[in-house]
């Protein structure tokens, strides 16, 4: 038997292409569905480790209303920055969409298949968001949606 001697610009050139060739596959669940999460404090941990969360949020979540509370729970990652974590997709699609038909002004989302990111400072402050909830969706694989303008 005898051994060759790769070089080593080819096996970094393998080992890129190896992981190159996983990029853009955790951008969506196999079946083609947004990424869930099992509980809150998943969901939450999440966004607190792109965003980084206030540790003391002032305010309660608002939850959006048609004809009645939608269920979902809800956890303030800051003053106007709202993580909401919905039960079933009926509850997320409805909830969707009165945020997305919102006239109030500049509400940011990300979407994911169980949860939704809500960046409601532009309403409460009239002042432009500090939050990257953009970059947000990126990294969650989520979708990124401004509504109400």
């Amino acid at each position: 038997m005898q051994r060759t001697r790769v070089p080593g610009s080819a096996v970094m050139a393998v080992s890129l292409a190896v992981l190159l060739g996983g990029c853009g596959v955790q951008d969506r669940a196999e079946d083609g569905e947004l990424p869930a999460f099992g509980s809150m404090d998943e969901a939450f941990s999440a966004v607190d480790a792109v965003l980084g969360c206030e540790s003391d949020p002032a305010g309660e979540p608002i939850a959006p209303m048609d004809g009645g509370l939608l269920a979902s729970e809800q956890r303030l990652c800051a003053d106007n920055v709202q993580v909401d974590l919905y039960p079933d997709e009926r509850s997320l699609e409805k909830s969707y969409g009165i945020w997305s038909g919102s006239q109030q002004g500049e509400v940011r989302l990300v979407r994911g298949g169980n949860w939704m990111v809500v960046d409601l400072t532009a309403v409460a402050t009239g002042d432009p968001t500090p939050w990257d909830i953009e970059h947000l969706a990126d990294e969650l694989h989520g979708e990124y949606v401004v509504a109400g303008t």
